[in-house]
């Protein structure tokens, strides 16, 4: 018995040992995670292989992984295709919703709200499909991929490109007659906003390529429904920024935080290069995971002949209050050469500019809430009217202010209902205001949409 009691007594010290010996390596692991993002993604992978496989499929794994550490640690040597390379993608959704207008305007249209414009009607916004191949940016050897989104709906409109949906002079391509534009182009369209192929460059930490058409890096909201907190959109982003772009874009990320983009357009919204004048636009990304600053511009000409300059710029501040609260900033400013006729009419630079604030509170998993106040000061009636004339109008200025709400009830589904009070000083020559078909200065709408994921 005494014999038992002491190999029972070694077995429970060896054990304890082994105990010991797997915390310490497990607190090591922990630090590393702490205090080394790309140990933190070697953690999680090993948890999921450990906890995933069995162990005759666990150590396959293991011998794949070391194959593979060169991949992980940023060191250029040879990798496994499975963690070097990007994977194919489907995926898709159906936004559609409606917007009430107290004012019921007798054009139907919600004056210069962009995106939902149509007051008192339905409309199916987007039925958007993107497809393509991933790019694996974190492995040491080349990768290719590319992507192409469509899109059928009322949303075609603001996204089209000179030289593909529209004719290079702007004039309707593909898209059919209707209501819009005093009834020459049709309510429902289709639109291709990115069709673009994609390289991963490794030189340093890797250079990310991409030439083709796609989305601009301007602007805080996006053009993909699911993207944006609201249903409608700033007046920034309808006439602030362009929609996309078509040339080549860079990125590089010198560290996990900080990421620069640069490259060449052939302009706001041209699919075709219209004028033979290049665009040249940049970016900056900074992050802390609390804090985020970004600035995005574009410069170049964009007038038929190529004389007259634009600049633009996006400044977007985003900071984490806490645990439920959250703030965004945005700033956005644009000046084109010789687009302005003063009250000689003499031409003159063209300006506009605007701060909006965002501001979101998280009160579960499936509920937040959202406020946006905007001011956009279109200084000489440039971008919106887009009759820049100073002896034609009075005022500059457009405000709005939205209160919304995000539901996800499951993971296919998300419903955003607003309410939304939008004013202007402007008065142009003949008329009341710029709201209800031209007779008012303010506007109260109420919308609701639903995008279903799919």
């Amino acid at each position: 018995m005494g014999l038992m009691l002491r190999r029972l007594t070694t077995a429970t010290l060896a054990m304890s040992g082994l105990l010991a010996s797997f915390n310490a390596t497990l607190l090591n692991a922990q630090e590393m995670v702490t205090e080394d993002p790309a140990a933190a993604s070697w953690y999680a992978e090993q948890v999921h292989y450990e906890t995933a496989f069995t162990d005759e499929a666990g150590q396959a794994v293991d011998i794949e992984m070391a194959n593979c550490s060169s991949c992980q640690t940023g060191t250029c040597n040879s990798c496994f295709d499975s963690c070097c390379k990007g994977s194919w993608f489907v995926d898709g959704w159906l936004d559609q919703g409606y917007t009430a207008n107290t004012d019921h305007p007798i054009s139907n249209f919600n004056g210069p709200l962009g995106f939902n414009d149509r007051a008192d009607d339905y409309q199916m916004n987007q039925l958007y499909l993107s497809f393509g191949k991933n790019i694996a940016d974190d492995c040491c050897g080349w990768d290719f991929g590319g992507r192409v989104d469509v899109l059928y709906g009322s949303d075609y409109f603001f996204l089209e490109s000179n030289g593909l949906e529209r004719h290079g002079d702007g004039t309707r391509h593909w898209n059919g007659t209707g209501p819009r534009q005093n009834n020459t182009r049709a309510l429902y369209g289709l639109a291709l906003p990115q069709a673009y192929a994609e390289a991963f460059i490794p030189v340093g930490s890797g250079v990310k390529v991409k030439m083709g058409h796609f989305y601009s890096l301007m602007g805080y909201e996006s053009a993909m429904a699911p993207e944006n907190f609201f249903y409608s959109h700033s007046y920034t982003y309808v006439y602030g920024n362009p929609k996309t772009n078509t040339g080549f874009l860079a990125s590089y990320s010198p560290t996990t935080c900080f990421t620069l983009q640069a490259g060449m357009t052939n302009g706001w919204d041209n699919f075709e290069n219209i004028n033979g004048a290049y665009g040249v636009t940049l970016g900056a990304q900074w992050s802390n995971g609390v804090s985020s600053l970004s600035y995005a511009m574009h410069n170049g000409s964009e007038d038929p002949t190529g004389d007259q300059n634009r600049y633009s710029h996006t400044i977007v501040y985003t900071r984490q209050l806490n645990s439920r609260w959250n703030y965004t900033f945005e700033h956005d400013f644009g000046v084109q050469k010789d687009a302005f006729l003063d009250s000689s009419f003499a031409a003159d630079n063209a300006f506009y500019y605007s701060f909006t604030n965002y501001l979101y509170y998280q009160w579960s998993n499936e509920l937040s809430f959202g406020g946006r106040f905007e001011w956009f000061c279109d200084e000489d009636n440039w971008r919106i009217q887009q009759v820049p004339i100073e002896a034609f109008y009075t005022g500059r200025n457009y405000y709005d202010i939205t209160l919304g709400a995000n539901w996800r009830p499951c993971d296919h589904v998300l419903v955003r209902p607003e309410v939304r009070y939008d004013w202007s000083d402007l008065n142009p020559l003949g008329t009341t205001g710029v709201f209800n078909d031209f007779t008012k200065d303010d506007m109260y709408t109420f919308a609701l949409d639903v995008v279903l994921f799919f």
